[in-house]
């Protein structure tokens, strides 16, 4: 047994170290576990619902994966051709933006800017592309390609595994969903179960509403684009609304990149034209005011209390960590987060280092006066003392 306090804190900083090593060489391993987990969180309110109902658990999860099939299944058999079609149409109008390009827009940018001429050539960037191929997939070199298709088929099939071990693992979780977390409750130390339990609570309701009320907003936004942009004549356009709709779960980068889409396909389609041009514009604008006068505040309301501001520096700071993975789970984060703060300082304001024991928050406002001056006091509101970032 260890006595020295030095030596013990090094063989405890020295185990957490060996074991952050064994988490990270076996980070491949437990993804698909969390995110299993995760998925396992995201479909227990509807399992405990039917369970409710009177359905046995494992039956309960059996018809909600069904229900999740068939609705994946409904709208891969009407969206996949749709969106294939639409994909050939860009493919096949590429060479004539490029062309565009050289005879419209650089033209006018010359003569408007004085910058100096440039041209696109559309034989050489086929040409180019075609080198790219056959230097990278020489079909020449049997072995080479081999090879290639080889590594191509084992990732193809490691990536099959994965996402066909996730739904299995997140089952089992769902099967044994109420009996782990009560096991994770036995584990907390008695002396603060109740505020655990009351602060998990409060974080289980944020993301539960969050998650609900954004996919809605996913949903519905993506619909509002794709009917507006078809409407308009956009040939691409249902394409491009749903994958705006879908990139709204990053706020504000779906509006970017529709926007962006949806010029690029309406010049390829009409050229410079101001009126379609304009009216992409008003389908945009019509989509942002349905998010954040509808959508926004019967959907998702004040659920994760982050202003503007926030939710910015909260996607930018999940990126910078995370990359993509970080900006999905970044408001989300930010909503447990707020609650832990709020926690936090409710906890100082009830401290010895705020007030001492037993101090409280006046009920009433504290008047500020100077006795030696003949003025009216001056009144001074205590913030409340809930955390908005």
């Amino acid at each position: 047994m260890i006595q020295d306090p030095v030596f013990k804190r090094i063989f405890i900083l020295a185990m957490l170290g060996i074991v952050l090593w064994i988490l990270y060489l076996l980070l491949p391993v437990i993804i698909p576990f969390v995110s299993a987990f995760l998925l396992a969180y995201l479909f227990s309110g509807p399992v405990h619902k039917l369970q409710a109902m009177g359905l046995p658990r494992w039956v309960a999860i059996s018809l909600v994966y069904l229900l999740i099939g068939l609705a994946v299944a409904w709208a891969g058999w009407f969206l996949v051709p749709m969106l294939w079609e639409q994909l050939i149409y860009a493919r096949d109008h590429i060479p004539e933006f490029l062309r565009y390009l050289n005879k419209s827009v650089f033209p006018w940018l010359t003569h408007y800017f004085n910058v100096k001429p440039i041209q696109v050539k559309v034989d050489e960037v086929s040409k180019a592309l075609m080198d790219y191929l056959q230097t990278n997939y020489n079909a020449n070199d049997v072995q080479g390609t081999l090879m290639t298709l080889a590594r191509s088929g084992l990732n193809i099939i490691q990536i099959g595994g994965t996402v066909l071990l996730v739904p299995i693992i997140a089952f089992y979780f769902l099967l044994d969903w109420d009996q782990m977390l009560v096991r994770l409750r036995n584990l907390l130390p008695r002396p603060i179960e109740k505020s655990a339990v009351k602060i998990a609570q409060e974080c289980h309701e944020v993301l539960g509403a969050f998650v609900k009320g954004q996919f809605l907003v996913m949903v519905l936004l993506g619909i509002v684009y794709a009917v507006g942009l078809q409407l308009i004549g956009l040939e691409v356009g249902v394409i491009i609304g749903l994958v705006a709709g879908l990139a709204s779960i990053i706020p504000y980068l779906g509006f970017a990149t529709g926007i962006v889409a949806a010029v690029i396909a309406s010049i390829l389609q009409y050229g410079f034209d101001w009126t379609q041009l304009a009216l992409v514009g008003l389908v945009f604008f019509i989509g942002q005011m349905v998010e954040g006068y509808i959508l926004q505040p019967f959907l998702l309301g004040d659920k994760i209390g982050l202003s503007p501001v926030a939710v910015v520096f909260s996607v930018l700071a999940g990126a910078q960590l995370f990359g993509f993975a970080g900006m999905l789970i970044a408001l989300p984060a930010a909503a447990v987060l707020v609650v832990l703060l709020n926690h936090l300082h409710h906890s100082y304001e009830r401290s010895a280092l705020y007030g001492g024991h037993g101090f409280a928050l006046p009920e009433e406002p504290i008047v500020l006066s100077d006795p030696a001056a003949n003025e009216q006091p001056q009144m001074v509101e205590l913030p409340s003392s809930d955390i908005k970032l």
